[in-house]
Formats: structure tokens, C-alpha cells, sequence
């Protein structure tokens, strides 16, 4: 969250009234001129809290209502003091009104809180934090009303990040590191992504999903016709657009897959053996058998903060990683960005529409449209109207003007892909419909220059030994904790307990899937779970 608050030199007064202090600040009492601490305090005791939230005391000034918060305070909670105002942040340090020694009050300065959303979120991932809950202290809050409700949203939004994505590795954590251990098996015999990184000097056309792909596949065409051919452009696609791309004659340059289920394997039905396959390392492992291994090339994606991957991304066999999206389109458009020899060469994306008309999901010949076309029947309409009215969607008018649907987790996707991609430079949205990205609009054109210069490296003998040393190292520590918790050792008492902790708690994959394995508890019932995942594992080793 970047934020710019303009501050206005102003004089802050300290005015004494009946029943206490008030503050003046631009001509505007901040409290109440006859019984100052009487709101806040009232605000305090009508405030219901559940533990595990965070407060944000927004412009606290001179702390009324603090002591009181702080009294009926349920367990496992934080208070968080943010003033925007630099001036009113100054008059309250040299007050000395929030010098408070209690470890359950945080104080930040104005500078350090667009910092705040992102602490929040590692103060989450400690399990004990769940919600975030805003409590204006004084009418300083008027001052930067809009930041102060941004800064509430990036915050309560960077806590429920964290548990949506607990909730994600409860019920894929499990497979996403089972995927990871097989797909290392092939990684040495792949192709480095590393050899693509800056050798495309032509445009890059990245290919979603959505309805605008077909749109602009029909521009294209009538261009081509024209003055060019599909070959002026390295095509690029996320895994779902590879079949429209080919029922449309167009062979990309290469698909992205980071989808761990095998639903995703009915994409791929037909699809050519030298098909360039750029897969996730915790992507489904089957697609490996899809292509020739030197038509495949590997990326990591960090699906969660770990010490086993902190350990694995230490090794030199490891390819490069990212940060886990959420969405296959942008980690094509990532990548897209560093495969171009530099940044004068174009990258166009189109399909990304984060959104879809009423009855279409997807651009035509899309997984989701055939599967609709082979289930539709009298009674079941090929068109899916039921996404349209879904919970949580909403309709809005989209860049052609015309009325679409989006949902809440599109929504976050497209506000990601503005975050990290809005200010790139040559990147151009060609999408004819969909949530407006912060972009440029263009459409695609050839260069004069069109080269690429792919790389022709392998894997060393040192790095694919490596990875079976990896591999080795891990299922002989998994057998030993097996030995450890089945008794067949001779250890007993806290040097069992502390040999058990060590093997156990850097190898967050044998528990991060567990709905409370946020962190590692060395108790009978946590073992016990722990000794059912062991064998699994040591299969997949």
C-alpha cells in the first residue's frame, strides 16, 4: 500500500475545558469542547470484541479511552495506534499521552504505515490473529478520512490473505508438496526456464481465458490477412487457452501450468508432443509424460513461507521463483516480462478480463465451454448462468461498455495484476472487454526485428546429483522420525521430544495441510497425525 499524505504546517492547541482537555487543530475541535473523553469512552465500553483482533485506533491524540480498551482487552488481542498527521503525531509525542509500556499496544509513526498491512500479515501468520476492527479515536481521523479507510482495507484484507490461504493449504498443502518431491524427479532431465530469460526480441502476445481472446485471435486474423503472420509474435498462454489457441491454427510458444489438480489433464487432451510446457514445481506431475522432458521447463512457486522451502530455494538445483499469484495468467505475464531481451520489446496480454458476460465464462473452446457443450442438454443449458448470480458477484460496466460480472476473488486478481504490472513499461492491454487493468490499450503489432535466442544449457551432472541427494537426505529423515515415533529407538523423555522437534519442525509439508498446522505442537494428538503423512511421503521420495 503506498500512500502520500501532504501535510499543511499547522499549530496544535491543548485547550482545557470543564471536564478535561480538548485539542484545536485547523480551526476544528478534535474532542468535544464540554466533556472531551466522554464519546471515546462510551465508543470503548459499547465496543463488542472477539479474541484474536487487531484494533486500529486511528488518531488516538491524547489516548482517551485507551485505558478503558485496555481493561476489557479479551485475550490475544492488539491494539495498534496509527496517526496520518504528522502534526498531531508530534503533539502527541511531545505530550506523552501514548507512552504506554503494555506489550499488547503497538504506536507507528505516519511515515511507517503503509508498512502496516504487510506486519499484519506476518503477525498473522503466528495463528493467532484473525480479524482487524477500526476504532476512530478522535475526530483527527477527518483530517485523511480516505487513507484511513484504505489503510483499514489493505490491513483487515492482508489478515483474511493469510487465512484464505490456510484454508487453501488445508485442502491442497497436502498435494502441492507431494507434487513438488515428483515433479524434482524430472526437474534434472528438464530444460532451465533460465535459457528463455531475455531472448525474445519480438512482440509477446500473453493469451487468457476469457472472452477477449477470441476477439482478438478474429483482429489478428484480418490484420494477418494484410501485412503480417502469427509467426511476428512468441506466443504465450496460460493452460486453459492452449485449446482455443489450437482449435484456432495458432500453436503457442508456450503454455503455463501451475494447476495441482488433474482436472487440469483434460486441457492437454491432443495437444501435440512438442507442445512447450512451462510448469509450476507443485503443477500436476503427469504433465511430464505429456512432452519430451527437454520440451518442459520448470518454475517454483513459493505457495507458502516455509522453512523446507527456504531450504530448497538455498539449493543449486532450484529454478527461479515467484511469488504465488493466484491466477496462471499473471505468472505468465511474469514470466513473459523476462523472457523479452529488454524492455523496448512489447508484451501485449488479452483474455485476462477478470470477468465474464452473463452465460460465459470462458472464450470459446475453453475447457469450461466444452465441458459445458458435452453436458448440455433439455434440461441443462450450455450456457452457465449460474456463475453469473453466484454468491458475491456483481455487475459493472466493463471497458466496451458493456455490462459484465466479476466476482470477489477476480477482483483481487485483476487489483494484483494492477499493483505489480501497472506502471511496466511496453506492456499493453489488448483485451476488447473485461475490468479495466491500468495499462495502456493497444493492439498488437509486429517489429522489424524478430529474433529469438534461446539458450541451450542442461542441468549438470553436480546439480542432478544434488537433487538426488535432496531427495535421499529427506526420505532418510522421514524413516528415522518413523523409527523415532513407532519406538524403535532407545531414546526416551526430552531427548526423544527434542529429536522428534528437530526432524520435524523444518519440514513444514508433513503438516501445513493440518487446520491448526500454522506451527508445529509437539503434543500425542499432533504425532499421531504426523506419523500418518510419514509413509506417504516417503513414496513420493
Amino acid at each position: 500500500m503506498e500512500e502520500k499524505i501532504i501535510q499543511k504546517p499547522c499549530a496544535v492547541q491543548k485547550i482545557e475545558t470543564s471536564q478535561g482537555f480538548s485539542v484545536s487543530y485547523k480551526e476544528h475541535f478534535l474532542y468535544s469542547k464540554y466533556n472531551p473523553s466522554k464519546n471515546i469512552i462510551t465508543a470503548v465500553e459499547n465496543l463488542q470484541l472477539l479474541p484474536g483482533t487487531i484494533i486500529l485506533c486511528c488518531s488516538p491524540l491524547l489516548g482517551y479511552g485507551l485505558s478503558e480498551l485496555l481493561s476489557n482487552l479479551p485475550e490475544n488481542c492488539l491494539i495498534v495506534l496509527c496517526e496520518a498527521e504528522k502534526e498531531l503525531y508530534d503533539f502527541t509525542v511531545t505530550e506523552k499521552c501514548l507512552d504506554v509500556s503494555d506489550k499488547r499496544v503497538l504506536c507507528y509513526q505516519p511515515e511507517n504505515l503503509n508498512n502496516l498491512p504487510l506486519q499484519l500479515y506476518d503477525l498473522a501468520t503466528t495463528g493467532v490473529y484473525k480479524r482487524v476492527q477500526r476504532l476512530d479515536m478522535s475526530a483527527g481521523t477527518a483530517f485523511n478520512k480516505d487513507f484511513y479507510d484504505r489503510l483499514f482495507s489493505a490491513c483487515s484484507d492482508s489478515v483474511m490473505t493469510f487465512w484464505k490461504n490456510r484454508i487453501t493449504l488445508t485442502k491442497f498443502g497436502r498435494r502441492y508438496s507431494k507434487n513438488l518431491f515428483e515433479n524434482l524427479h524430472y526437474l534434472g532431465k528438464s530444460k532451465p526456464i533460465t535459457d528463455f530469460f531475455g531472448a525474445v526480441n519480438k512482440p509477446i502476445i500473453v493469451f487468457g481465458a476469457g472472452e477477449s481472446t477470441q476477439k482478438l485471435i478474429s483482429s489478428l486474423r484480418t490484420q494477418n490477412a494484410k501485412k503480417s503472420s502469427f509467426s511476428d509474435y512468441f506466443i504465450l498462454c496460460a493452460d486453459t487457452a492452449l485449446q482455443p489457441l489450437l482449435k484456432n491454427g495458432i500453436k503457442p510458444d508456450g503454455v503455463f501450468i501451475e494447476e495441482a489438480q488433474t482436472v487440469i489433464s483434460k486441457a492437454f487432451i491432443g495437444v501435440p508432443d512438442d507442445i512447450r510446457i512451462f510448469a509450476g514445481l507443485s503443477s500436476i506431475p503427469a504433465l511430464a509424460h505429456k512432452t519430451d522432458n527437454k520440451n518442459i521447463s520448470y518454475f517454483f512457486t513459493e505457495y507458502t513461507k516455509a522453512a523446507f522451502l527456504d531450504n530448497l530455494k538455498s539449493r543449486n538445483f532450484m529454478p527461479p521463483s515467484n511469488m504465488p499469484f493466484g491466477s496462471v495468467g499473471l505468472t505468465a505475464v511474469h514470466y513473459a516480462l523476462k523472457f523479452r531481451k529488454d524492455d523496448s520489446v512489447p508484451v501485449y496480454v488479452t483474455g485476462l478480463d477478470f470477468s465474464y458476460s452473463t452465460g460465459i465464462t470462458h472464450t470459446k473452446n475453453a475447457l469450461a465451454h466444452i465441458l459445458r457443450l458435452i453436458t448440455g442438454n433439455r434440461l441443462t443449458s450450455i450456457a452457465n448462468y449460474n456463475a453469473a448470480y453466484g454468491t458475491g458477484t456483481e455487475k459493472f460496466i466493463d471497458k466496451s461498455s458493456k455490462i459484465f460480472i466479476t466476482s470477489p476473488s477476480l477482483k483481487s486478481y485483476a487489483m494484483m495484476f494492477n499493483n505489480f504490472f501497472g506502471e511496466t513499461k511496453n506492456l499493453f492491454d489488448s483485451g476488447e472487454c473485461g475490468i479495466p487493468l491500468a495499462i495502456p490499450r493497444a493492439f498488437p503489432e509486429p517489429l522489424e526485428k524478430n529474433e529469438i535466442n534461446v539458450k541451450d544449457t542442461e542441468y549438470s551432472e553436480i546439480q542432478k546429483n544434488d537433487i538426488k541427494n535432496y531427495l535421499q537426505s529427506e526420505k532418510d529423515a522421514l524413516e528415522k522420525l518413523r523409527d523415532l515415533l513407532t519406538g524403535k529407538t532407545e531414546l526416551q523423555g526430552d531427548k526423544l521430544s527434542e529429536e522428534v522437534r528437530r526432524i520435524v519442525e523444518p519440514r513444514e509439508y508433513l503438516y501445513l495441510h493440518f487446520p491448526d498446522g500454522h506451527k508445529f505442537e509437539l503434543n500425542q494428538s499432533f504425532l499421531n497425525r504426523i506419523r500418518s503423512e510419514l509413509d506417504f511421503f516417503i513414496k513420493y521420495l
